[in-house]
């Protein structure tokens, strides 16, 4: 018969589990007492901790909005780090008396540290009704010693206390300090586009945008004024005209005149025709007047010496002199009003050249101005939480529960130990039933056979008829199966009880799950 390919069912396994269960005995009684062992000789551990509350700032935001932006739980691991740090740790190794003996041995201060921060366990909770707010931690350290456990843990809770109050107050005087640096930047950034304004002002003086309405009406006011000039003037040369119409008239009547008189009348006739050559046509009719008058002195003889003179017309000559003044006081004031018109007129028409440039230059000057306000109101505010955070009025950390020193330790856990080693006896046990199964070649059953028959059918099965040879050695295997788990038990609760009594305690270079 050819060799067969041994396969195991469930059934076939249960089987051979109720035949052999004596296998499972020996691993399960070593397991046991193994852990029994090491639930004496572990060392007992403490633990304690302390609950910090996170208690917010006394002065409401609304008037006071403190610096310290970032998220508590964000601080509480920068904290974690700080506090944990080897120069606090070390400094608490040496002021609590930790590791003494491992001190004593020269074991060096860095895997001290290392073994000390693994201890240490901080973890952040929610505030009620804000799921996703942190309002307190936790702050837990395991020793051997419940004393130094809940003193140690009292210590760590003290030192986040005092080095967020640290923190705090020193991220509010950076924040100061970076805000008055920034703002005498921007101050003296302001000065400069304050200076280029003024001077930029004082350089184009009357011809500023806001100064359009005022020069308008300025220029408004000096036409009206020019146009009553102008009216003024054409009614004093009107009045001109008439005087020496009536003068002409007048002298034309006189006898004579003395040459001094005749050469006076000419220059003046003269002056008056070149006066209204200027305002007037050749055609004008007062203007061809004079021109005849001017003719017929030009005619008379010079030789005569006196004459009498009518006193009207030495009120008409006075008159023409009034007039004459006036005139030119009235194109004086013309002139005068007319360049101020010319003055005015030109910063008008520059405004908007001058409004422009205004825009321009004035742009960057706004822009730095309110940014200066805005850091300003912002360093005035840092300055506020900078008082509040020194007073300590600001966000603190309050311990809520003091750590107290632990009654029962939390490791070894027993429940964990039994659980683990009475898996690791049933397991072992069971390997070693199945591994002997699988490597026996031996007929199980007569489904086994029919099996590895090629499907012979198997008409029936003769049980097994055991010599005397055989229940001997059955009886020599139970036997020696119960002596074996006896010295298994007497050997380990010996260990157990030797080493409760001497109170043996060993430490693992690794950390077991319970």
């Amino acid at each position: 018969m050819a060799e067969q390919k041994r396969s195991l069912t469930i059934e076939d396994i249960i089987n051979v589990l109720l035949k052999k269960w004596y296998w499972v005995t020996i691993p399960f009684c070593f397991f046991i007492l193994l852990g029994a062992w090491l639930y004496v000789v572990l060392p007992r551990e403490y633990e304690a901790t302390t609950l910090i509350l996170v208690q917010p700032q006394e002065i409401p935001a609304a008037y006071v909005v403190a610096t310290v932006s970032s998220g508590l739980e964000e601080r509480v691991r920068t904290l974690s780090q700080e506090v944990m740090s080897r120069t606090n740790l070390e400094k608490i190794i040496t002021e609590m008396g930790l590791y003494q003996n491992e001190r004593a041995q020269g074991i060096p201060l860095d895997i001290l540290v290392a073994s000390l921060r693994r201890r240490i366990t901080v973890s952040v909770t929610g505030g009620e009704g804000r799921p996703n707010a942190v309002s307190s931690f936790m702050i837990n350290y395991r020793e051997r010693e419940p004393q130094k456990v809940a003193d140690v843990t009292n210590r760590l809770a003290s030192l986040f206390i005092e080095s967020n109050l640290k923190l705090r107050a020193r991220q509010a005087s950076e924040t100061t300090v970076f805000l008055e640096r920034q703002l005498g930047d921007l101050k003296i950034l302001l000065e400069g586009y304050e200076k280029k304004v003024e001077e930029f002002r004082n350089a184009h003086m009357g011809e500023l945008p806001e100064q359009l309405a005022s020069n308008m009406a300025t220029l408004t006011n000096l036409q009206n004024n020019l146009e009553t000039i102008q009216s003024s003037l054409t009614d004093a040369r009107n009045r001109k005209l008439l005087i020496q119409g009536q003068l002409s008239q007048m002298e034309s009547t006189q006898p004579g005149m003395s040459t001094s008189q005749r050469a006076q009348r000419l220059a003046e006739l003269r002056a008056s025709l070149e006066e209204m050559r200027a305002h007037y046509t050749r055609e004008h009719p007062e203007l061809k007047r004079l021109e005849e008058q001017i003719r017929e002195l030009e005619k008379q003889p010079r030789d005569v010496s006196q004459a009498i003179v009518d006193p009207r017309i030495f009120d008409l000559r006075n008159q023409l002199r009034a007039v004459t003044i006036e005139i030119t006081g009235l194109e004086n004031d013309a002139a005068r009003i007319k360049a101020k018109i010319d003055y005015y007129q030109q910063r008008v028409e520059m405004a908007p050249k001058r409004e422009q440039e205004t825009a321009t230059i004035t742009r960057d000057y706004e822009i730095t101005k309110e940014n200066y306000q805005r850091l300003l109101d912002r360093y005035y505010e840092a300055k506020r939480a900078e008082s509040m955070e020194k007073r300590q009025q600001g966000e603190q950390f309050r311990i809520l529960d003091l750590a107290q020193p632990p009654q029962t330790p939390v490791s070894p856990n027993l429940l964990r130990i039994a659980l683990v080693f009475i898996a690791l006896g049933l397991g072992s046990g069971t390997g070693i039933i199945l591994l002997l199964e699988f490597f026996d070649n031996t007929v199980k059953g007569m489904t086994q056979l029919v099996e590895w028959s090629g499907n012979i059918p198997c008409i029936t099965a003769v049980p097994l008829a055991l010599t005397e040879d055989d229940k001997l050695r059955l009886r020599l295997k139970t036997v020696l199966i119960m002596i074996a788990n006896l010295v298994i038990m007497v050997v380990g609760l010996s260990g157990v009880i030797v080493s409760k009594l001497i109170k043996l305690s060993i430490d693992l270079p690794f950390n077991l799950p319970f």
